[in-house]
C-alpha cells in the first residue's frame, strides 16, 4: 500500500477547494498608512491564499495605533500552475520570502522588531524564519488556526505512515513530488507527519525567547484533531469562548470578531 493516488488527488484538489473556500478578497483599506514607527504588526497569510484577508483585522489593528506590513509568501513561480493564490510553494520556501519582507521593512527603521500574527501553515512560514534567521527581529507570535503537528484530514497521515513501515515512501516520493510540487508543495508538507514537519519539530518548536499565543477553533475542520493546533508551551484561546458564540471554521479565522478580539488581547503592543 502507497500514499501515491491519495497525495496526489488531495494536494490536487484541495489547491481548488482551499481557495474557493478561502474568505473572498478584499481590496486592503487605503486608508492604512504604511508603517513609520519602532514596531509593527507582521501579517503572514495561510496556505493556498494571498494577504487580502487581513482586511478586517488591518481595521482593527489601526485603530489600536499599530502599523501593520502584510506579506506574500509562496507566490507561484517558473514552471509552478499559475494559480491566483499563494502559499502554495511550501515553508522553506515562505520562510525565504518573509526574510526578504523584513529585510525591505528593516532597511528603513533605525529600530526594527515585530510582532508577528500567522494563520494556519503561516505558523510553520514563521517557525522556520525563527530556525533560519534568529530571533532579533522578532518579539511575539500569535497564530489562528496555526498547524504545528499538520492534519490528519482523510487519514492522509494514516496512510503515509503505513507506507513508511513498508519501505515504499522514498521510492514513492520520487515519483510524487515532480506532479505535486508544481502545483502545491506546501499541500504535502502539512500532512501529519511529513518531512517537512518532522524536520521543524527536531530543530526545536517553540523558539526561546518568543511568546507564542495559539488560538484555535474547536470546528477548525482543516486543523484535524483540532486539539493538534496547539503548542503545550503557547497561551491559548480556544474558541468559541464561554459566551456561546457561532464555532468558526480555519478560513473564517482571520474575520471573525471573536478571533480577532484574540489578535488584539494578545498583542503586546495593543494596550488590551
Amino acid at each position: 500500500m502507497t500514499r501515491f493516488p491519495w497525495s496526489v488527488m488531495v494536494s490536487a484538489v484541495a489547491v481548488l477547494t482551499l481557495g474557493m473556500a478561502a474568505p473572498s478578497p478584499a481590496g486592503a483599506d487605503p486608508n492604512i498608512a504604511p508603517c513609520s514607527g519602532a514596531d509593527a504588526v507582521v501579517l503572514v497569510h495561510d496556505l493556498a491564499s494571498t494577504p487580502d484577508v487581513w482586511s478586517d483585522l488591518r481595521t482593527d489593528l489601526t485603530g489600536a495605533g499599530l502599523c501593520t506590513v502584510p506579506v506574500t509568501w509562496g507566490e507561484p513561480a517558473g514552471t509552478d500552475v499559475p494559480i491566483p493564490l499563494a502559499g502554495l510553494r511550501g515553508v522553506d520556501a515562505g520562510a525565504r520570502d518573509l526574510a526578504d519582507a523584513l529585510d525591505e521593512l528593516c532597511e528603513q527603521r533605525s529600530q526594527c522588531t515585530v510582532d508577528v500574527v500567522a494563520h494556519g501553515a503561516g505558523s510553520l512560514v514563521t517557525q522556520r524564519y525563527l530556525q533560519d534567521h534568529g530571533t532579533d527581529r522578532v518579539r511575539s507570535l500569535t497564530t489562528l488556526g496555526p498547524m504545528w503537528h499538520g492534519t490528519e484530514i482523510a487519514g492522509l497521515a494514516a496512510a503515509e505512515q503505513i507506507s513508511r513501515d513498508l519501505g515504499t515512501y522514498d521510492a514513492v516520493l520520487a515519483v510524487e513530488k515532480p506532479l505535486v510540487d508544481p502545483l502545491c508543495a506546501g499541500c504535502r508538507e502539512i500532512i501529519a507527519g511529513s518531512d517537512l514537519l518532522r524536520d521543524l519539530h527536531s530543530r526545536g518548536v517553540p523558539t526561546a525567547g518568543i511568546d507564542y499565543t495559539d488560538i484555535v477553533s474547536r470546528c477548525d475542520g482543516l486543523v484535524v484533531p483540532p486539539e493538534n493546533g496547539a503548542l503545550p508551551t503557547s497561551t491559548v484561546v480556544t474558541l468559541p469562548g464561554p459566551d456561546s458564540s457561532p464555532c468558526v471554521h480555519h478560513w473564517e479565522l482571520p474575520r471573525d470578531g471573536s478571533a480577532r478580539d484574540a489578535v488584539l488581547t494578545a498583542l503586546p503592543g495593543s494596550g488590551m
